[in-house]
């Protein structure tokens, strides 16, 4: 059974695969491709197939990031966007535009991954002290540690006159991933191989510290390593894409529903599954109002918001 759902969700990712590469401002057809039509290959190699691949690498990497931040915090409700994570990339950034200026793409992606790390990190040390009964309070309590983290990026970039900068972090997207304007983006890559590597570790970290040193297992050593990689992608994928809200949260909670929640077994279906929600939104995105485009951040943050509030309602009503 769990091979035939996997096969389902391999075609569907393929034909959403195809239907991206398809669909755009520009005249392309597969009969084109096909005939070798120069046109046809030249739209195909230097903007089609990288706003696919980096929309594949960003949807993967943020859906393992919630996958590894809802194992080791033992919370269905966490996630890089209920954490502060995202925000705290946003302060990042912020503070590198305000020592060194407007400097290249790398010096903002140093800063928000630092920046993640550590106010993340603060998160999850906060949740392991504070212990709540119902676990929906997770999120209320997430959303109200990044939007502290907000009000203290506004009022920075206030005081330094630097608001106008402070509005246009965050806001990206793939419409222009060509050639050459998305590489960076490679680097999550790396990341997503060690989240596989670790996938058993995250499982048994999962269960809680007594019961990793009883199989040998370090517990903070594999949650700082979990750490490592959730601040890599999120500041990796905000800085070249922007937001991509709710899919840490969503696609995990949706895949653990029909697969279990066992890390190892279940992170190649969190990266196919990602990749095909992100690129269904990115497809919906284009042709809403074509030949125009809307933000993906919108588009996702619609579907996400109804699939977020079915699973709260389906928690609720099995407690």
């Amino acid at each position: 059974m769990k091979n035939h759902k996997r096969l389902v969700l391999g075609i569907v990712f393929i034909l959403l695969v195809i239907l991206s590469l398809r669909i755009g401002v520009l005249d392309f057809t597969y009969k084109k491709l096909f005939s070798l039509d120069e046109t046809a290959i030249e739209i195909l190699y230097v903007s089609r197939i990288p706003r696919t691949v980096a929309i594949i690498i960003a949807a993967s990497g943020m859906s393992v990031a919630g996958l590894i931040m809802q194992s080791i915090s033992r919370n269905k409700f966490i996630a890089p966007s209920t954490a502060g994570t995202t925000n705290a990339a946003i302060l990042g950034v912020l503070i590198g535009y305000l020592l060194l200026g407007d400097k290249t793409i790398y010096v903002k992606t140093l800063f928000a991954f630092v920046f993640s790390l550590i106010l993340t990190g603060i998160f999850m040390l906060l949740l392991n002290k504070i212990k709540f009964k119902n676990t929906i309070y997770i999120p209320l309590i997430g959303m109200m540690y990044g939007a502290l983290i907000s009000s203290i990026s506004t009022f920075i970039a206030h005081r330094y006159q630097a608001l106008q900068f402070l509005n246009t972090i965050g806001i990206g997207g793939f419409a222009n991933k060509a050639i050459g304007t998305y590489e960076i983006l490679y680097l999550v890559i790396p990341a997503i191989i060690l989240a596989f590597v670790y996938a058993q570790k995250f499982s048994i970290a999962g269960m809680g510290e007594d019961f990793s040193k009883n199989l040998g297992v370090s517990y903070k050593a594999v949650v700082l390593v979990g750490l490592l990689i959730v601040a890599m992608i999120t500041s990796l994928t905000f800085v070249m894409v922007g937001i991509l809200p709710f899919i840490g949260l969503v696609v995990p909670n949706l895949v653990s529903h029909f697969y279990g929640d066992h890390v190892k077994n279940t992170i190649f279906d969190i990266t196919l599954f990602g990749s095909a929600f992100v690129l269904l939104n990115d497809i919906i995105s284009r042709i809403i109002v074509f030949p125009y485009e809307i933000s993906i951040s919108l588009t996702m943050g619609v579907t996400g918001a109804v699939i977020f509030m079915w699973i709260i309602f389906r928690r609720l009503g099995h407690e």
